[in-house]
Formats: structure tokens, sequence, C-alpha cells
């Protein structure tokens, strides 16, 4: 969906929310992308720290969208896990969610990550991707907590509210 399109919806009144949903998801792939095109950039660039710092100003943003996804991805996980069986994911993390909070809390990344991996291999699940954001080390150790917490409060939450 381009800004053409959006723009001549405006123009006419008749407005298609998918549209405007899809532009949105547009972005952030494009937001995304840019952010992975300047992570090679600071490796090949080491000695400029203007690369760096523009990479922590297009993480910041990835990152406020992240936070929201990985909420999403937490009650997803739980309500297709309601779905199975003796629901054995939303149990595993119950079992876990307070060393899993201590740990996010003390900055545990490599702790908090191996647990919640293990629980995915467990039951044979593939560890998204989203998830695997939250582990990148350049985000910092307040924003990986933020991360893991809104992740877990999507397991272990109330449903997902969306705004429309």
């Amino acid at each position: 969906m381009n800004a053409q399109t959006l723009e001549q919806q405006l123009q006419t009144g008749k407005l298609n929310y998918d549209d405007f949903e899809a532009r949105f998801n547009e972005l952030k792939k494009q937001l995304k992308e840019f952010q992975e095109q300047l992570e090679y950039a600071v490796e090949i660039k080491k000695d400029e720290k203007k690369f760096g710092t523009l990479l922590q100003k297009v993480a910041g943003k990835n990152a406020s969208i992240l936070i929201d996804d990985l909420n999403k991805l937490g009650y997803a996980l739980r309500k297709n896990g309601e779905k199975k069986e003796g629901n054995d994911f939303t149990k595993k993390f119950e079992s876990l969610i307070f060393r899993l909070l201590e740990q996010a809390r003390a900055g545990k990344r490599s702790d908090v990550h191996y647990s919640i991996f293990r629980i995915f291999v467990s039951l044979k699940e593939e560890f998204p991707p989203k998830l695997i954001e939250a582990f990148k080390p350049y985000y910092s150790d307040e924003m990986f907590k933020v991360f893991i917490f809104s992740f877990l409060s999507g397991i272990i939450g109330k449903e997902y509210q969306q705004e429309q």
C-alpha cells in the first residue's frame, strides 16, 4: 500500500482500515530493514560513532513497536496453548515466571534466554524471531527488562485489548 492511495482515500472520505494497517506494516518492515543495514554499517565503521548513534535512534523507534508486538506474541502463544490439551505452554511459563522475572530484573540476559529457549525446545516449538530481537545486545538493560516483562505479561496477563 502506498501513501498516494491513502491520500486519495482521505480526499474522497472512503477510508479502508485494512489499507492503513497494511501501510503501517510496510513502514514497520522498512524501519526494521533500515536498522539491520545500520547494524552492518556500525560493524564496518566501528571508529565512527555517528552510525552507532543513528542505530540507537532507529532501534529506539523499533523498540516501542517491539514492546507491543512481544505482548501480543505472549498473548497469542497463551491462546494457542489453551487450544491444545493440557496447555503445557502456559503451565511451563507459570512454573518459571518468578525466576524469569527476577533474572530479567537482574539483567541476566543469557539466563532468561536459556530458560525461555528451553521451554520452546521442550514443547518442540519454534523460537519466535520477535523474541530473539529482545535479546540483541544494543538494547539497554532497561529496554531488555521491558521487552521480557511485556512478553511475560502477555502470557500470564489478561486478554489483549486492541484499541480501535
